[in-house]
């Protein structure tokens, strides 16, 4: 991309293949309606602005979701998730290629699922299929999308761009801008609100970017959001599994684990990696989710339970398909999504439940 010509042409190309991955699924949502009617513009007018370094999001929509945990969500203005996918698909294949196999977290090919049977695997490698002792170290960063220090992890995303990009060309150029832009983007500028600020009642202050000091916090929902989850945590990754020696880890966002026959090298690996989140990291562990056991009890991970030769769906998961199912209006969509994912578990006994709570013989 030598000439004005060529550099245009490939971010118009660029910003239109963004385009069409943000709408995907969403056609008939009113605000990607709304953007399709103004297209031919917007996008002209999106490439003019990031060219000329102009750009600037939109004010966000703040809302509550109650399920499957209670959580504040920022919804970025549609033209600015097209821009988040224009800066995901530029530097993310980077990214994933460097990401260890364990990181399951808004991955392709990844996921809940994937996470726990990668558990599951661990846990046999080391017991030898459950014939010796293991143990499992399961930790927890406390608020963690909350607490991130936004100058670090800019430093962070800029450690990478510096190595996909050495030539420094145009993409990279147009990266840095975006990255700086977005990361220290405040969504509480200007926000808006969906739904009364009543509904924000029981969070805690520790889930909330109303209760940040300045220059902490990301907005979740975001897919900027979800990458940048994983860049920063992939030190914490690398840290654990290169430093430390631990083959047997795994992370699903801020979820993780080691899987160890020594009981004590788990103790140890406990501080050590409380001490490298909190002093390198800027981050704490959650007090309360801090769990060493034995393997054959039964391990609680991403929404099920792993047993020796089994995996049964978790009490949250039960819950709310309980809940969902029981409901005399629950659509066939919904009933088949839950029973889609449970049979990936031992499951007959809870779906018998399910079919004598609603009168089905």
């Amino acid at each position: 991309m030598n000439t004005s010509d060529e550099r245009a042409t490939w971010l118009a190309k660029e910003l239109r293949k963004a385009y069409v991955a943000a709408r995907r699924g969403k056609t008939n949502k009113p605000e990607v309606e709304k953007f399709d009617a103004i297209a031919k513009l917007e996008l002209p007018a999106l490439a003019k602005e990031i060219h000329s370094r102009s750009y600037t999001p939109r004010p966000s929509t703040a809302f509550i979701v109650n399920k499957p945990v209670k959580r504040e969500i920022f919804a970025a203005d549609f033209r600015d998730r097209v821009v988040h996918h224009f800066l995901f698909n530029q530097v993310n294949k980077w990214w994933d290629a460097r990401f260890i196999e364990d990181n399951y977290s808004c991955r392709v090919g990844k996921g809940t699922l994937y996470g726990i049977r990668r558990l599951d695997h661990h846990i046999r490698s080391v017991s030898r299929n459950y014939t010796r002792p293991a143990y499992v170290l399961k930790l927890d960063l406390q608020g963690y999308f909350m607490s991130l220090e936004r100058k670090k992890l800019y430093a962070r995303a800029m450690w990478g761009l510096d190595r996909q990009f050495p030539e420094r060309g145009y993409a990279y150029q147009l990266c840095k801008f975006l990255w700086k832009v977005i990361i220290f983007n405040d969504p509480l500028n200007k926000v808006e609100f969906n739904c009364p600020r009543s509904a924000w009642k029981g969070l805690p202050p520790s889930k909330s970017l109303f209760h940040q000091p300045k220059g902490r916090g990301i907005a979740i929902g975001n897919l900027t959001s979800q990458l940048l989850s994983n860049i920063y945590l992939d030190q914490l990754d690398q840290f654990v599994t290169l430093e430390l020696g631990f083959k047997h880890y795994g992370r699903y966002v801020d979820d993780f684990y080691i899987v160890s026959e020594s009981k004590a090298g788990l103790v140890q690996a406990s501080s050590t990696i409380e001490a490298y989140v909190t002093g390198r990291l800027g981050l704490v562990l959650h007090p309360h989710k801090r769990h060493l056991q034995e393997c054959h009890k039964g391990v609680a991970f991403l929404g099920a339970v792993i047993y020796p030769h089994r995996i049964h769906p978790g009490k949250r998961l039960k819950r709310n398909l309980l809940a969902a199912l029981s409901q005399e209006d629950c659509s066939k969509e919904t009933e088949a999504s839950y029973k889609g994912l449970v049979k990936h578990y031992k499951h007959h006994k809870l779906l018998k439940g399910v079919a004598i709570e609603r009168g089905v013989q």
